[in-house]
């Protein structure tokens, strides 16, 4: 009896040595696609839904929580909540379960109003069955993730790997949870070593409420308002007359529109319209503080604006591939209305 104890004592030791030598040597493999330093610039950030490739529908959001709770206990960079990611990608029409595609990072990072974001895919994430018979069955996470600069489009850099129970571990009773987060720490040390000692950021918003989500000043070189020029006056001893032949020259101020608020709605049946075309004026610095679908379709885009903002519905017209009609009215909420309409398809 003894001996068989010490049998099986000896083939769980050799299984367990086995796993930990196997398990820790997960294929890993990161790169920084440019330099490093050009994170030192970037410290507002959020991480999209991650791509779902498994068939636990839970894996992308799950492994999102993990990246987003590791990156803000790392400390140096503002970090957006995910619930806030998730709401504002709602509401703007493109989130999908599915995550997003990496094309459409950098437009989703721009509309989040960050500088970087942080996406990826879920390749596995499932209990393997083990061909050892005193091993249960090990849970498998595989990922990758790309941080893609929310201004130029540029992936900064890469990680992916698949990963497994390391250490002496029952492969059984670990909880796949757990290799998420070994995973996710283990991908983003090679990211915090590569990018160097980073301050602390200090807490801030980088992005905006509801009302001003795409807030961004139009950069324009307003004319000084004229200054009063000074009055001749009459001379000592001058008649009655001569001093009413002095000309006042009359002031009048100059009045400086704001910069506008546009809106743009879309009514053209493409569901991307709307977010591309937002995208278009958020880098020619317009001032997009809204972006949604009408509820009808419309055959052709049309402006609405304002008085006083012609001038800047007119640069918005110039903006787009083809000419829109440019309407005056006060019947919507904001300075400007972009009706996007199916000739902007």
């Amino acid at each position: 009896m003894r001996s068989g104890r010490s049998g099986q004592f000896w083939i769980r030791l050799i299984a367990a040595i086995f796993l930990f030598f196997t398990g820790c040597e997960a294929p890993v493999s990161t790169n920084f696609l440019i330099p490093p330093a050009s994170v030192n610039n970037i410290s507002c950030i959020a991480v999209l839904p991650l791509k779902n490739d498994t068939q636990n529908p839970n894996a992308g959001s799950i492994i999102s929580d993990v990246l987003s709770i590791d990156l803000m206990k790392y400390g140096g960079f503002n970090v957006m909540d995910r619930m806030e990611v998730e709401r504002v990608l709602k509401e703007r029409d493109i989130f999908t379960p599915d995550g997003i595609s990496p094309n459409d990072a950098q437009g989703a990072g721009i509309i989040l109003g960050v500088q970087a974001v942080f996406t990826g895919e879920v390749k596995e994430y499932f209990y393997k069955p083990s061909s050892l018979a005193t091993q249960g069955a090990v849970p498998t996470v595989s990922l990758s993730l790309s941080l893609i600069d929310a201004a130029t489009g540029q992936v900064i850099w890469t990680g992916n790997g698949t990963f497994t129970p390391s250490g002496l571990i029952a492969a059984g009773t670990t909880p796949i949870t757990d290799v998420v987060q070994e995973g996710v720490s283990e991908l983003l040390d090679t990211f915090y070593d590569g990018i160097g000692p980073r301050p602390a950021t200090p807490s801030r918003v980088c992005w905006y409420d509801p009302n001003t989500l795409f807030a961004r000043l139009i950069v324009t070189n307003q004319p000084a308002p004229q200054q009063p020029q000074a009055q001749p006056q009459p001379s000592p001893g001058a008649s009655q007359q001569q001093v009413a032949s002095v000309q006042q020259p009359e002031y009048k101020p100059q009045v400086q529109v704001p910069p506008a608020k546009v809106s743009v709605l879309n009514a053209s049946g493409n569901p991307k319209a709307s977010m591309l075309i937002g995208v278009t004026l958020i880098k020619n610095k317009i001032n997009v503080v809204n972006v949604s679908v009408e509820k009808s379709a419309k055959p052709k885009t049309t402006i609405y604006y304002r008085p006083d903002y012609y001038d800047q519905a007119l640069r918005i017209a110039k903006l787009l591939k083809k000419k829109p009609q440019l309407v005056q009215s006060g019947a919507y909420k904001w300075d400007i209305t972009l009706i996007v309409g199916r000739d902007l398809r």
